[in-house]
């Protein structure tokens, strides 16, 4: 039976490096949000993201392939790593979204290292660019 676990517990974390994303599912009733990947040896990764504030994704298209994932608090997001994400989370195409001041940024960051909120954000090689503002991010196992 496959289970979900908290990526904040899991060692040995995958590299999602040159992953295809093939698949999503959102659920805005449930705020969640699922992303499934082909990774290069062929191995099948899901993600599944609960209670998400938030989300943005760009550009995707036939092909989507990450060059890396970065995942709070894995990845140690700064203080203007933070507004600028949140930013860009909360603006569209024909709009920029509210700045965030760096006393925001200050607390993004500071609930991200806390595991209060997770922020994860899909760098691209090619096609899609994705970030998630939520709640926990799991994997698969």
């Amino acid at each position: 039976m496959d289970t979900y676990i908290d990526i904040g517990s899991v060692a040995d974390f995958p590299s999602f490096h040159d992953a295809e994303l093939r698949g999503i599912e959102h659920d805005p009733e449930a705020r969640s949000l699922t992303l499934r990947f082909r990774r290069v040896g062929g191995e099948v990764e899901v993600l599944k993201f609960f209670e998400v504030v938030a989300q943005r994704l760009i550009d995707f298209a036939g092909q989507n392939v990450a060059s890396r994932l970065l995942i709070s608090p894995k990845h140690t997001f700064t203080s203007a790593d933070a507004q600028t994400w949140v930013q860009w989370i909360n603006s569209r195409d024909d709009s920029k979204g509210t700045g965030i001041s760096g006393e925001e940024g200050d607390k993004y960051a500071s609930d991200f290292r806390a595991g209060r909120l997770t922020l994860f954000v899909l760098e691209p090689s090619c096609g899609a660019e994705m970030a998630v503002l939520c709640e926990s991010v799991s994997i698969k196992r």
